[in-house]
């Protein structure tokens, strides 16, 4: 029974891996080339946000918007609005995203790369690297107190 499921499941896999493959990207963080992908399960897409007004929204399509609850110190030239991205999970040699089991469930690091006139950190910094963290019922975004979303 048990090489039964393993059959359908890596038929399944092997299936959907062009599908996977094409929605690769690579992008680079702290000069070290990552592959990335958005092509990930459709509980991860949509707007991760919490009591203030700031949000992190990932799209199926592999761009998304990030906006600070509190803007902080930047150059007077550095747009107020939300930042325009593509993003990716990074992947392992198997294609799929990396999974990092925790204690709370597990996390998922992820990758935003600024599409816009505007960046992260001020605009001092065109990539940046968080996690997506799986608590079972809701995801959460790491560098935020309380950004999430419910998985459903």
């Amino acid at each position: 029974m048990m090489s039964v499921i393993f059959t359908i499941c890596s038929i399944f896999i092997l299936h959907q891996l062009p599908e996977i493959k094409d929605k690769e990207r690579t992008i680079i963080y702290s000069n070290t080339e990552y592959t990335t992908t958005y092509g990930v399960d459709k509980i991860f897409m949509g707007v991760y946000s919490g009591r203030k007004s700031g949000f992190l929204k990932l799209n199926e399509d592999g761009t998304g918007e990030y906006k600070y609850d509190v803007f902080g110190f930047a150059p007077t030239d550095c747009k107020r609005s939300p930042i325009k991205f593509i993003w990716g999970f990074v992947v392992g040699e198997d294609h799929l995203p990396i999974k990092n089991k925790r204690h709370y469930g597990s996390s998922y690091k992820i990758l935003l790369q600024s599409t816009g006139s505007n960046s992260f950190q001020g605009c001092r910094t065109v990539v940046l690297k968080d996690f997506i963290l799986d608590r079972g019922n809701s995801l959460h975004v790491s560098s935020s107190d309380d950004w999430k979303k419910s998985k459903k």
